[in-house]
């Protein structure tokens, strides 16, 4: 384990970036690519064709639909269709696109069919579908930045269907001004293909138009691919969260990434998930907790992070993720608040008790944690607990012993019961288990050789996708396999710690 700690400990050091952050390019899926694809096939911008047909040959070599979740698949099998021109209607048709949160997916499906030709199947009909987005543009209350430009893009695609020019032309500048000198939208290719799409659509000639063709043909991968976001302050808080306490990592790693850190903190006082977009709540709440014990970290830096999310609490007593009132609080980070309120309890007056209330209420009323921003059990179960007192439960907490019987006979977990082990879902469970008092050597020695087997020898654990991003769709981070395979580890090195400890306490009394 010593020897899987270090190589591990090793890559990290090695893969820091020059300003102290941690970032790596998502594993590559249908959504991005085929959105930038069909983009660039409606854009008149000089190698868009090339780039375009780059993007169908990777989408016609074997892409498969991702299958988690019906949504994602009907979203992924709708592009993929889209992109190559191929299949039938578009199908919006399953019930699951009536959730609320799912239901601007299945507009966006439809505006982009609408908009290319294609017949749909399910959700409502154009002029219904006008009158939705109509409706959406003109209320739309406090959204994500992108969320609006996304929402507006797909008004001006079905504007343009109807041959509203004028309403067409009117979003096309609202999507405009969002949009950054560098001619992308975020950073984030999903937004930034259904601006293109718009901006052809409505703006074409324009400088917008343009700069958004030239940003997505620079930023296609050579694999002809276009990949989802990057997290660099995510992706650093995690990886502080897994490595501090490491002595080689604390002395050559953690000054820099606090240094990131702290320059990364918006004005507002909150952290985003990457520079230039705004805070979220579980952002600033992971930041806070990687910052707690480190120093380098001004205290008027910390308390205006903690002033934040005070700001930020609902009226009662929970956390959205985003700043927008249509955001419904989630099990993750709820605790992730609470876990960092703790840290810092000298600094801040906030009652804890509704939000603590309501997490035990989840695991009674489900039976389990659901994360809103990871897929699996063992992410739910390891980041709730730390937010809750598990010493109070004798033999463990009922959430760890939950997790602890899903536990494969490898020796590994599962991202959910009865799949396969993965290296991530296993760190997370040994964290889970620490953190939930569930000492039990039948389940940290096995899963501690399957990671130790499973590492491969740049120090490095294969992935699969586990963050949602946007939801349902799941993307993959190779940071975040890192930081939960490495966070398992480290959980095995203190429980053995403590038992060698207990070994030669027990050895001078007796």
């Amino acid at each position: 384990m010593s020897r899987a700690l270090a190589l591990a400990t090793r890559h990290s050091l090695s893969t820091q970036r020059d300003n102290g952050s941690w970032l790596a390019t998502p594993d590559p899926r249908i959504t991005e690519t085929a959105l930038c694809t069909l983009a660039l096939a409606h854009s008149p911008h000089p190698g868009a064709d090339r780039a375009a047909e780059r993007g169908r040959a990777w989408l016609a070599d074997g892409a498969a639909p991702q299958n988690h979740h019906p949504v994602a698949h009907a979203m992924e099998a709708a592009l993929l269709s889209l992109a190559l021109d191929t299949g039938g209607p578009i199908d919006v048709s399953h019930l699951s696109f009536a959730d609320r949160a799912l239901s601007a997916r299945a507009r966006l499906l439809q505006a982009i069919a609408l908009y290319t030709g294609r017949a749909t199947s399910g959700g409502t009909g154009p002029a219904a579908l006008r009158t939705q987005l109509a409706t959406a543009v003109a209320a739309q209350g406090r959204l994500k930045r992108w969320t609006r430009v996304e929402l507006w893009s797909a008004h001006v695609l079905v504007e343009t269907h109807f041959g509203d020019r004028t309403s067409a032309r009117q979003a096309a500048r609202r999507v405009a001004d969002e949009q950054s000198p560098s001619g992308d939208f975020f950073a984030n290719p999903v937004t930034t293909a259904l601006a293109a799409l718009a901006l052809q659509a409505a703006a074409p000639g324009t400088a917008a138009a343009r700069r958004c063709a030239e940003y997505l043909l620079t930023s296609q991968l050579p694999d002809g691919t276009w990949r989802f976001s990057t997290s660099d302050v995510w992706d650093t808080s995690l990886t502080v969260r897994a490595f501090h306490g490491a002595p080689a990592f604390d002395r050559h790693g953690l000054p820099a990434a606090v240094a990131f850190l702290v320059a990364a903190q918006n004005p507002d006082g909150g952290w985003p998930y990457r520079l230039g977009v705004e805070s979220d709540n579980d952002t600033t709440a992971a930041v806070l907790i990687a910052l707690d014990g480190a120093s380098g970290a001004p205290g008027t830096t910390i308390r205006a992070g903690l002033r934040h999310l005070v700001r930020q609490q609902t009226a009662d007593g929970l956390w959205r993720t985003w700043q927008s009132a249509g955001d419904p609080p989630v099990d993750d980070v709820v605790a992730h608040v609470v876990t960092a309120l703790a840290r810092h309890s000298g600094r801040h007056r906030v009652d804890l008790t509704a939000a603590r209330g309501r997490l035990a209420e989840r695991l009674g009323e489900q039976g389990r944690w659901h994360a809103g921003w990871y897929r699996g059990l063992p992410y739910a179960t390891s980041e709730v607990l730390p937010a809750l007192d598990a010493a109070v439960h004798a033999g463990g907490h009922p959430a760890a012993r939950t997790l602890a019987e899903t536990r494969n006979p490898d020796g590994g977990w599962p991202v959910e019961a009865a799949g396969p082990s993965t290296p991530a879902a296993t760190g997370l469970a040994l964290a889970a288990l620490e953190r939930g008092g569930l000492p039990h050597e039948e389940y940290w020695a096995p899963a501690l050789g399957y990671l130790v087997e499973t590492q491969r020898d740049d120090g490095t654990w294969p992935g699969v996708p586990l963050m949602y991003g946007p939801r349902p769709l799941l993307t993959h981070h190779p940071t975040h396999t890192h930081a939960f395979a490495v966070g398992g580890l480290f959980a095995g090195q203190r429980r053995l710690h403590t038992a060698e400890g207990i070994g030669a306490t027990a050895d001078k009394e007796g």
